[in-house]
């Protein structure tokens, strides 16, 4: 997909991206604005990413920007529900590419699940990653002082 200058895709999530996520989910930033601002440890790590990587319920794909990794969402199906997460690459922020993959991200849930809801939830202060999710095209549902939930419907018509 082409957007002005930036080639942007998403590719599957492979083994050797284990130890590039790692990084990615201690970045300063990322647990920042996590809900759980704990530093992950690396045998927490390759437990979680054996779990995730085997589960059929879980889609995680890689942003590419002209074929360098930009950034990952992660999707996890339970019943007609999935919960998104994602992040963008410390070199990648600023480029306003969370809204284009969370974007190109819903196009392609199509291909794998439909009629189904996709919840996001971010801390209420996080001014970014409500603009991305609300340019992407996801909705406000809920509120709380704690959190926000986000929707977005996939349809069998869309």
């Amino acid at each position: 997909m082409c957007i002005s200058k930036e080639i942007l895709s998403l590719r599957k999530v492979n083994k050797k991206d284990e130890s590039l996520l790692f990084n990615w989910a201690n970045d300063s930033d990322v647990r920042e604005w996590s809900f759980n601002k704990k530093v992950i440890t690396l045998d927490e790590h390759k437990e979680w990413f054996k779990q995730k990587f085997s589960d059929e319920n879980v889609l995680i794909w890689i942003l590419e920007d002209k074929n360098m990794p930009a950034g990952m969402v992660r999707l996890e199906k339970e019943g007609k529900r999935i919960l998104l997460n994602y992040l963008i690459a410390p070199q990648s922020r600023g480029k306003k590419l969370a809204s284009k993959m969370l974007y190109i991200a819903m196009k392609e849930l199509k291909k794998y699940w439909k009629n189904v809801k996709v919840l996001a939830y971010t801390l209420p202060e996080n001014i970014a990653s409500i603009k991305s999710l609300e340019n992407a095209g996801f909705y406000l549902d809920g509120s709380s002082a704690e959190k926000n939930c986000y929707v977005f419907n996939i349809e069998e018509k869309q």
